[in-house]
């Protein structure tokens, strides 16, 4: 597995109220100023954050405490509670 397998579903775009790095780009309701809302898509995608990178966050962060399939395993736990959460598509869920 070398990228993160990502469905696009826009799900952790829609929150992220209390993420420190992400704070400037809250609306104040916890949604992501850069998403779209019409295709819960980013619309920085290529210049999106390092936080927003689950690939770029492992290598940086966390290639210590886990193996890069452990990590991807957490945060697609992470997803299917968020996507659970936001009611998201069943085709768009992990």
């Amino acid at each position: 597995m070398n990228d993160f397998p990502c469905t696009s579903c826009g799900a952790c775009c829609k929150n992220i109220k209390g993420i420190k790095e992400l704070e400037s780009f809250d609306l104040g309701n916890g949604i992501c100023k850069h998403l779209d809302m019409q295709s819960n898509t980013c619309k920085i995608y290529e210049n999106r954050p390092e936080i927003c990178r689950v690939s770029v966050m492992y290598e940086k962060m966390y290639f210590r405490q886990y193996s890069k399939e452990q990590f991807y395993a957490l945060n697609i736990e992470s997803c299917k509670i968020l996507q659970e959460k936001e009611g998201v598509d069943k085709a768009l869920r992990f």
